[in-house]
């Protein structure tokens, strides 16, 4: 499968897809409106905030971004990779891998010496050489993993 790697400031027409996506996988309890118009915003192709699409035969089957902050009692800690996600139907294809791959060579390009993520995952990004930082309470009242990365 040739996978190509994309901002999405370059296929806006991905714009309803990726939001689509992130709505259904971690914004239901925002309207979808709110999410589209936050991915619409997350479009900068020389700074951050920057959103990626992963594209094969010309269809999208993947997005990860670049944030300033995905954690409001962390402001401390920047930037982050946020909304990794694949299609269903593309998992396990090594498509998460390159997302992340292509985000982080972006945050490289950039000069940041550092990367964070919040994640739920435990064993997925440790095989990409991230080191879990400490557990962080979300504002829901649950905890989430915080992991970084030295670019």
């Amino acid at each position: 499968m040739d996978i190509r790697i994309v901002n999405l400031a370059d296929r806006e027409d991905c714009l309803d897809n990726v939001s689509r996506w992130l709505w259904q996988e971690w914004g239901s309890g925002s309207a979808f409106e709110y999410i589209r118009y936050a991915v619409q915003h997350n479009t900068q192709t020389d700074r951050i905030p920057m959103t990626f699409v992963a594209i094969a035969d010309d269809e999208p089957i993947g997005t990860v971004s670049l944030w300033m902050n995905d954690l409001k009692c962390r402001q401390d800690l920047y930037p982050w990779v946020a909304s990794l996600y694949v299609a269903e139907a593309k998992r396990r294809m090594g498509v998460g891998e390159r997302l992340q791959a292509h985000a982080i060579d972006e945050a490289r390009k950039l000069g940041y010496p550092h990367l964070y993520l919040l994640t739920d995952h435990v064993g997925y990004y440790e095989r990409f050489g991230w080191a879990y930082k400490e557990l962080a309470p979300k504002g829901d009242g649950q905890y989430t993993r915080i992991y970084s990365l030295d670019l």
